[in-house]
């Protein structure tokens, strides 16, 4: 996701800093404005329940503040193409 060489149209590691330096200062509000955006709701018209919302808090939460923190990494910077040398793929 992260953009590089290899993915030129890729999404800057700034905004993935970003996502990082959130859930490490105060996770429980990243994850209450996060939900918004994830859902949508912020759009015109959306229909999300605080319910939905309030799920996706809860769910968030339960993870370890480490292992959310690294995940970001992750799922932005590991490539899955069966092409790329740094694939964590089987080849």
């Amino acid at each position: 996701m992260v953009k590089s060489a290899a993915n030129p149209d890729g999404i800057p590691i700034e905004v993935f800093d970003g996502l990082r330096s959130g859930v490490a200062k105060d996770r429980s509000q990243f994850w209450k404005d996060f939900a918004i955006m994830f859902y949508g709701a912020n759009r015109p018209g959306a229909k999300v329940s605080q319910g939905m919302l309030d799920q996706f808090w809860l769910w968030s939460m339960q993870g370890g503040l480490k292992n959310v923190y690294d995940s970001i990494k992750a799922f932005s910077e590991t490539t899955f193409t069966r092409t790329s040398r740094n694939s964590t793929c089987p080849r």
